[in-house]
């Protein structure tokens, strides 16, 4: 399933698998003057290949290695024979297919195939933009983040999600997470686009927001922490419940990374 809105100059497509006519999860792509920013999951490639040959994509940046947002790296590279870009640190781990996902992932994403492509300079310019290059770790640490000067447009990747986040995924840096939100807010965006949300109205105060949680609850982890509490008696105190989501990923994402995250080791 692939949904657009039109944002004037900036595309968003939503895009997920379905399950008995439900998507299982959202997650985006945008296209803005000819710049395709991620590719979606690989278990779309067929409905990916036919959008991008209809948006006559010029070039590709990549968000982060995730598969739901390099997926189809490989079929832009083959058939369209476009070379998509990506963090320095990326580059390896992309040219080599995700062998063994978490049966979630598998489930909601597919199997990421091998891809050539290259790394990102600091700067991307399209006919008519010029988008800031900024290095955003946390989420993943090849993740990237674009910065439009002009149009004050900020595409996050996964950098913002949500103000409040009920859990954290396994291999999360919440440290360079919480550098990478002050990074971005420092240029003074006025419009965010999110991968998975689209659009977000008030985009820099929710990703202040988010900010102020993090720091807040890495407070409250320590301070808990202090008193000689256990890691799961700190998960348990921490804001939200995270069961459904514990469950439906094996624990890969929990409220329990967020106290090993901010524990192991001190900013």
């Amino acid at each position: 399933m692939i949904l657009c809105s039109d944002y004037g100059d900036v595309r968003y497509f939503r895009m997920a698998r379905t399950f008995l006519g439900r998507a299982i999860y959202w997650t985006g792509v945008y296209f803005v003057d000819g710049l395709l920013i991620d590719s979606g999951p690989p278990n779309l490639a067929r409905d990916v290949r036919t959008l991008a040959g209809e948006l006559r994509v010029r070039q590709c940046v990549t968000t982060h290695h995730h598969e739901d947002h390099s997926g189809n790296n490989g079929v832009l590279a083959s058939e369209l024979r476009i070379t998509p870009l990506a963090h320095r640190f990326a580059v390896a781990r992309l040219a080599q297919p995700e062998a063994h996902p978490q049966l979630y992932r598998r489930v909601a994403w597919g199997a990421r195939p091998a891809a050539r492509v290259e790394p990102l300079s600091d700067r991307l310019d399209t006919p008519s933009f010029q988008f800031k290059v900024i290095h955003t770790p946390g989420h993943a640490a090849d993740h990237v983040a674009l910065f439009e000067r002009d149009r004050r447009w900020l595409f996050s990747g996964d950098l913002y999600l949500a103000p409040k986040l009920r859990y954290l995924r396994a291999d999360e840096d919440v440290y360079a997470m919480i550098a990478s939100l002050r990074r971005v807010l420092a240029l003074e965006p006025e419009v965010l686009f999110c991968q998975h949300r689209g659009r977000v109205e008030h985009g820099a105060a929710r990703m202040r927001q988010k900010l102020t949680f993090l720091v807040e609850l890495g407070e409250q982890i320590h301070e808990l922490h202090g008193r000689g509490w256990s890691e799961a008696a700190i998960a348990r105190a921490l804001p939200g419940n995270d069961l459904a989501w514990r469950i439906w990923t094996g624990g890969d994402f929990s409220k329990r990374n967020f106290v090993r995250g901010f524990l192991r080791k001190s900013p």
